[in-house]
C-alpha cells in the first residue's frame, strides 16, 4: 500500500514539475517581443519595402506572430516568388525573399511590362536592369501576374536561352519582335533583322553567335535580313529568293523551323 502511495506521489510531483515548466516557458515566451526585422536576398525590392509589406509591429509578442500570414503578405508583391519568415531568438524576425528576376521588357500597344524567365508578367522593375531586351508587337491583353502563352512565351524562352551563352550574346539582343508564329530578333551588332522562327532556340543561338562574331562585321550592302530557320546553314538574303546567298556553317540539310 505504501509503495502505491509513493508511486502516486511521484507521479503528482512529475506532473507538477512539468506544469510549472510549461507555465514558466509560457511566461518566458510572453516576454519575448519583436525588436528588429531583418530582410535578406533582395535585389529589386528594398528592405524597407519588404518590411512595409510584412507589417510586423515592433513590440508584438514574438510567439504570437503568424509566420505564414506574414509570408503571404510579402508574397502579394508581384516581384516576390516566395518568402520565408522565421523567428530569430530572442527578439528578431527574419524574412528571406526569393524574387522573380525580370529578363525582358514587353511592349504592348498601350502598356509596358517586364517578364521573368517563367513567363510571369511583372511591372517595370523599380531598379532598371541594364541590357534587357524588349519584346515588341505584342497584341495580348496583359495584366501583372499573368503567365504568358503562345508566341510570346516562345520569345521569353528565346531570351532565357540566350543567357546560357553568356552576357556578350544575351546583351547583344536588343529586340525580339513577334511576327505571327515566328520571332524576329534585332541586335546591337548588326542592323539586319534576324529571322528566328520558332523552337530549337539553342541551335539558332549558336548560329546567331557565329553570325555576329564571324559575319556581321563584313557589312555586305546587298544583305537585308538573316534567316536562321534552316538546319546547317545561315541564310543571308536580299529580299529576293533568286539572290539569296547561303553561308554553310555546318554541312547538313534540314527543315525550316
Amino acid at each position: 500500500m505504501l509503495k502505491i502511495e509513493r508511486t502516486y506521489l511521484n507521479l503528482i510531483l512529475v506532473l507538477s514539475a512539468v506544469t510549472a515548466l510549461y507555465l514558466l516557458s509560457q511566461s518566458w515566451k510572453d516576454q519575448l517581443v519583436v525588436e528588429n526585422v531583418e530582410v535578406y536576398d533582395t535585389h529589386i525590392l528594398t528592405g524597407d519595402q519588404v518590411k512595409s509589406l510584412a507589417d510586423v509591429a515592433f513590440g508584438s509578442p514574438l510567439y504570437k506572430l503568424s509566420l505564414m500570414k506574414i509570408a503571404r503578405k510579402v508574397e502579394e508583391n508581384p516581384f516576390v516568388g516566395r518568402a520565408v519568415v522565421v523567428r530569430a531568438l530572442p527578439y528578431d524576425v527574419t524574412i528571406t525573399v526569393q524574387e522573380r528576376d525580370p529578363i525582358s521588357l514587353i511592349a504592348t500597344a498601350t502598356s509596358m511590362f517586364s517578364v521573368d524567365g517563367n513567363g510571369v508578367v511583372l511591372p517595370l522593375p523599380m531598379k532598371r536592369k541594364n541590357n534587357m531586351p524588349v519584346i515588341t508587337n505584342v497584341r495580348d491583353q496583359l495584366q501583372v501576374g499573368d503567365t504568358v502563352k503562345g508566341t510570346l512565351m516562345q520569345a521569353v524562352k528565346f531570351v532565357r536561352d540566350a543567357q546560357k551563352y553568356g552576357a556578350s550574346l544575351s546583351a547583344s539582343i536588343a529586340e525580339v519582335r513577334l511576327d505571327g508564329d515566328n520571332l524576329v530578333a534585332y541586335t546591337t551588332a548588326s542592323s539586319l533583322p534576324v529571322i528566328i522562327g520558332k523552337n530549337d532556340f539553342e541551335r539558332k543561338l549558336l548560329y546567331l553567335h557565329k553570325f555576329l562574331t564571324e559575319v556581321a562585321g563584313s557589312g555586305d550592302p546587298n544583305c537585308s535580313y538573316v534567316d536562321l530557320r534552316f538546319n546547317g546553314q545561315i541564310v543571308l538574303g536580299t529580299g529576293s529568293g533568286s539572290a539569296n546567298r547561303q553561308i554553310a556553317m555546318m554541312r547538313s540539310t534540314g527543315k525550316e523551323n
